[in-house]
């Protein structure tokens, strides 16, 4: 029989950050390089391209901004109050010459696989000035140790329907947070009872207020007979209410209409570009940004609005927001994989601006001369030495709590909500069934934290990430095919 003690002493309970940075170091970092388009240089005959890239040995960067060739450990860091970080380099193809530039240093978390402290033995660790029994999984920034929390949000991609009070009527509404590469969209289906006869309305970002389902549906390319072939039964009859208040016959009309809305005040020729942006950007970004996408988004949409009817009409219940599967914990390496897709978005302008300063000044254009990388370094060190996070999250970065053993253990364990501290959010905030197991039912703090910061289980364990193709091809042997995916 497994207790409790085996499993604390074969299972590392920082493990999972562990796991979650050295994910960043393999494929993180990667995935944000690849999903970057190259930078266009405005300089005629001048091509720059993005390569693999790597993150190299600790090397602590001295006051002047020069590195030393000997690495320094995290014990002479915080006795210098230096940073525990090492240089990010990153391979460019510069008019088909292979080229490697540092484009800025990423802060080490301890006992990961590029730290200086990675395989030592016991003996090795007391050497170098560490704690045997200290697991790891914090920064030194600065030469204090600062832990990133565990930051609980609502599940990506994942429609949940609520009931919403607006005055003394209750509204079936369907929302879906659509994220990709970074980008968050919020996108709201829900059922409104109008002079016009309209019911079922879409708001998402990039266009103000509320617009018609079927005028969204067939801005995205589907004509009357497509919308209705996609409902059955009540949710039909609602759609068919829908259709006959639009007065926008073809979608060449919907789409025109979707632009005015998108481009108010500006051109003709600017309200398509934006009605097109929109479209491709906004509107549930993780179904694809081109126009072969736009079917399967109309038929998320539909999907949706299924949803809205069903509980409308008293046939479904609403979705439970605080049930945990509805929830997601971001550990180090995702949040740090956030924080760098920023920063390196910055740093990217800023190479294109340098590019094309030197070719003003009549100078080759070099890219190891343009890259500067303090741009990239500073704000990410900047995040983690004040906890102020993308997004306008705050608090992601703490100073680890040294006050003993069990502390600092916990601190790294640590799991806060982003809603607000000043609201009540009483459901939010009470213990949920589903937490059994998974979070501690006693240790959370008292005043206005309280339910909104909690503490992992011991026995609890987060899951990993995976791709979707593997579970695309479990579902292909079950015959289920790419034209009839919803």
């Amino acid at each position: 029989m497994l207790q409790m003690s085996d499993f604390i002493e074969k299972e590392d309970l920082i493990k999972f950050q562990i796991n979650s940075y050295n994910y960043l170091l393999e494929k993180g970092l990667q995935d944000v390089i690849n999903e970057k388009e190259d930078i266009i240089v405005d300089v005629e005959g001048y091509n720059l391209e993005f390569g693999k890239i790597r993150v190299a040995n600790p090397v602590v960067k001295e006051s002047g901004g020069s590195t030393e060739g000997e690495p320094r450990t995290p014990f002479e860091c915080r006795l210098r109050n230096l940073t525990y970080s090492a240089p990010i380099m990153l391979g460019f193809v510069e008019n088909d010459k292979r080229v490697e530039v540092e484009i800025g240093h990423l802060p080490v978390m301890l006992k990961s696989k590029i730290c200086l402290l990675n395989g030592l033995d016991d003996m090795g660790l007391i050497k170098n000035g560490e704690d045997p029994e200290d697991p790891g999984g914090y920064f030194v920034i600065n030469g204090t140790e600062r832990t990133l929390i565990i930051v609980e949000d609502l599940a990506p991609n994942r429609i949940v329907t609520t009931l919403e009070e607006v005055g003394d009527k209750e509204i079936a509404t369907a929302k879906v947070f659509s994220v990709r590469q970074g980008f968050r969209s919020r996108v709201t289906v829900e059922k409104r009872e109008t002079m016009s006869g309209e019911t079922l309305f879409v708001s998402f970002p990039g266009i103000p207020g509320r617009i018609s389902l079927t005028i969204i549906m067939k801005a995205l390319g589907l004509t009357s007979d497509d919308i209705l072939n996609m409902f059955e039964d009540e949710s039909r009859m609602e759609i068919l209410l829908n259709l006959e208040s639009n007065k926008y016959e073809t979608p060449e009309e919907a789409f025109a209409y979707l632009g005015r809305q998108a481009g108010k005040g500006h051109a003709k020729i600017y309200q398509a570009t934006r009605a097109e942006q929109v479209m491709n950007n906004y509107l549930l970004p993780h179904s694809g940004n081109s126009e072969n996408d736009r079917i399967l988004k109309a038929k998320y949409l539909a999907v949706m609005a299924k949803k809205v009817v069903e509980m409308d009409n008293k046939k479904r219940e609403a979705d439970d927001k605080d049930h945990y599967s509805n929830k997601r914990l971001r550990t180090a390496g995702d949040l740090l994989q956030e924080l760098f897709r920023v920063s390196f978005n910055t740093l990217c302008r800023d190479i294109k601006y340098q590019l094309e300063k030197q070719h003003a000044r009549r100078r080759e254009c070099n890219v190891k001369i343009a890259v500067r990388s303090n741009t990239l370094s500073e704000r990410i060190d900047y995040a983690l030495a004040t906890g102020n996070w993308t997004g306008g999250k705050s608090g992601v970065s703490q100073v680890l709590d040294r006050t003993n053993y069990l502390s600092s253990i916990a601190h790294r364990r640590r799991v806060a909500s982003l809603l607000s501290r000043s609201h009540p959010h009483f459901e939010a905030r009470d213990l949920h069934a589903t937490q059994w197991g998974r979070v501690c039912p006693n240790e959370t703090p008292e005043g206005q934290n309280c339910g909104l910061v909690k503490n992992l289980a011991i026995g609890s364990r987060i899951s990993t990430h995976h791709e979707d193709d593997k579970f695309e091809e479990y579902l292909k042997e079950f015959g289920v095919s790419h034209e009839n995916k919803n």
